[in-house]
């Protein structure tokens, strides 16, 4: 257990309330603080309230980083903004949060994707610990002159003879802030606690492909990921994944990304597998993980019979400023099926559990019928506006991952016709005669022209190799290798890719996400065509990711791959130091693949 660290401030009470001292004691144990007062005998109750330092500036949509590159595009304006303040202690029965406006907001809004009802809105608005979540929390507010100038939580703390004890659970092994106890709405006593940045981690120096570097890397990934996980309770994502960790902010993002937990799922499982990697973990606790994250997904799927989408589980809340409420639901075919391949069918296999597989074959269903409704099916059924998006991406042959791995799994001959009905209509809209693929295609406007965008012709790609493991005589490799002509064309001699392939990383920034996830793709594609470019390729990856995998002295960020650039956050924090947990998936599973090959 780590060793305590002590904060002793004796203060003197307030003249006019009191006529003896005060003193605090915060011990911290473990991920646990310990505090104990002496007050006087007539207080029997008292407010503690906790400032953590993750508010001293509390970040907002609206931020620009200092990192954006001058030519970046300017920001919509809008009547409202969208504030994050942090809560990095574990929520207590009867805790509340304290939103300070600079003004009274005409409508404010509180993490509105979970919770419909709304508390007034008040120069101080008193927020429900009931309404709050561990981490990042929303807060819209209008008009956008009305800033969120300061955010606490407090909790009212029993005084017995003059004696306080009282224990918070901190959710960083680093923590910062103000703790201060209040009577009568008098501040009694306070003391300011600081725990010190940790010192970088080393790492092992050498061949970054080297076996026991791999391993290190490996084990710091599923760390990393196992520290993702939302692990309160009250939240209605409990057991899934935050799937951003932002450095500048020192908070993990966004639990309702739903369809970007997969990766992390299936790569645990790989993990659990090598015994050099599960060793450093209690037993059980990667597949345990693992099995948590997938069980959260399930309760998503929609299940209304009457419903357009039903059977398909909601992939994610989009977040814009653009929204009335700053959050809009998104359920996704698409986004389903590469859930259902990267989580749900590995975890049939490993568990055994059936509800995995019957969701698949669910959402294989809702598939098949939406391709005689649709042809090309929509990106995104929109819930609040109640229609189907009128567009496709080049990222909706992703989608393939789940039927494929259905197929593979049951031999069902049905899966792969759907599987390949689902693709070749995606195809016949995107498909360029070079290999690559168009952004998108819009059912009113037509084709929406290529962006490179790295990360999204990844996605493609993994559309046409899930194909090609289905369906291994029907032309899908020919095209896969067709387009990866390209990307070993466009990857940097340090072997990552910039954001978009074809622009340098100067305007653009570097396309970890994009890099991690080409680099497994590479080792796929080498599996089935033994070109040793295709493994080169592959291997320049993920040196790159081995070499830029985070060790610095933030320890809730070790492990993970930063990027910077301009979807750091997808959709949001653009160009600030963000990682990813689908990254981390990703790499991990490239890192794995080739432990395998060197074996």
């Amino acid at each position: 257990m780590m060793n305590p660290f002590r904060w002793t401030v004796l203060l003197f009470s307030v003249p006019a309330l009191f006529g003896n001292p005060t003193q605090m004691d915060v011990t911290r144990r473990g991920s646990y603080l310990e505090i104990a007062a002496r007050m006087p005998a007539d207080i029997t109750e008292v407010e503690l309230r906790i400032e953590s330092g993750r508010n001293n500036r509390i970040s907002r949509i609206s931020d620009v980083s200092p990192l954006a590159p001058p030519t970046r595009e300017a920001t919509p304006q809008f009547p409202r903004d969208i504030w994050y303040p942090i809560v990095d202690v574990r929520i207590q029965p009867g805790m509340e949060g304290i939103a300070v406006y600079s003004s009274v907001p005409a409508k404010c809004q509180v993490n509105q994707n979970f919770y419909k009802s709304q508390p007034g809105c008040g120069k101080e608005t008193i927020l429900g610990g009931d309404r709050l979540v561990e981490w990042e929390n929303t807060i819209l507010a209008e008009p956008r002159t009305a800033d969120l100038k300061q955010f606490y939580l407090r909790v009212k703390v029993p005084v017995i003879h003059g004696r306080l004890h009282h224990r918070l659970e901190l959710l960083s092994r680093q923590w910062k802030g103000r703790l201060s106890l209040h009577a009568d709405s008098r501040e009694v006593v306070s003391v300011q606690s600081v725990f010190e940045a940790d010192a970088p981690a080393s790492s092992r120096p050498g061949d970054p492909l080297a076996r026991a570097r791999l391993i290190d890397s490996v084990a710091a990934t599923a760390a990393y990921l196992i520290r993702s996980q939302n692990r309160n309770p009250m939240s209605p994502t409990y057991g899934g994944l935050y799937l951003f960790y932002d450095l500048d902010a020192a908070s993990y993002r966004s639990t309702y990304w739903i369809w970007g937990w997969g990766p992390a799922v299936r790569m645990l499982l790989e993990a659990n597998e090598i015994e050099e990697v599960a060793r450093r973990f209690p037993p059980g606790r990667l597949k345990a993980v693992a099995e948590e994250i997938g069980r959260a997904s399930l309760r998503f799927i929609v299940e209304d019979e009457n419903h357009p989408a039903r059977g398909v589980p909601v992939s994610r809340w989009n977040r814009s400023l653009a929204f009335e409420t700053g959050f809009e639901e998104r359920v996704s075919i698409a986004d389903g099926q590469f859930l259902a391949g990267w989580a749900w069918m590995p975890l049939y296999r490993a568990t055994g559990d059936k509800a995995f597989l019957d969701a698949t074959r669910t959402l294989a269903d809702a598939t098949e019928r939406l391709s005689r409704e649709f042809g090309v099916i929509p990106q995104d059924y929109y819930q609040e506006p109640r229609v189907w998006s009128a567009h496709i991406l080049d990222e909706s042959g992703f989608g393939t991952e789940g039927l494929a791995e259905l197929y593979l799994t049951t031999k069902d001959a049905r899966y792969q016709e759907v599987a390949r009905r689902y693709l070749d209509r995606i195809r016949e809209k995107l498909e360029r005669p070079d290999g690559l693929w168009e952004r998108g295609w819009n059912r009113d406007s037509g084709v929406m022209p290529a962006q490179y965008i790295t990360r999204g012709m990844g996605w493609a790609m993994e559309g046409l190799l899930a194909a090609h493991r289905a369906m291994p005589g029907d032309g899908y490799l020919q095209r896969a290798i067709k387009m990866a002509e390209h990307l070993m064309q466009w990857q940097h001699q340090d072997g990552s890719w910039s954001f978009q392939a074809n622009r340098p990383v100067s305007e653009v920034g570097i396309g970890e996400k994009a890099t991690a996830l080409w680099s497994l793709l590479f080792y796929q594609l080498h599996q089935s065509t033994g070109d040793t470019r295709h493994l080169n390729a592959a291997r320049k990856a993920l040196r790159w990711g081995v070499e830029n995998q985070y060790s610095g002295t933030d320890p809730e960020a070790r492990g993970g791959i930063v990027g910077v650039n301009p979807q750091s956050a997808v959709g949001y924090r653009h160009w600030f130091r963000v990682s990813c947990a689908y990254t981390s998936g990703f790499f991990g599973l490239a890192a794995i693949e080739e432990l395998r090959r060197q074996n």
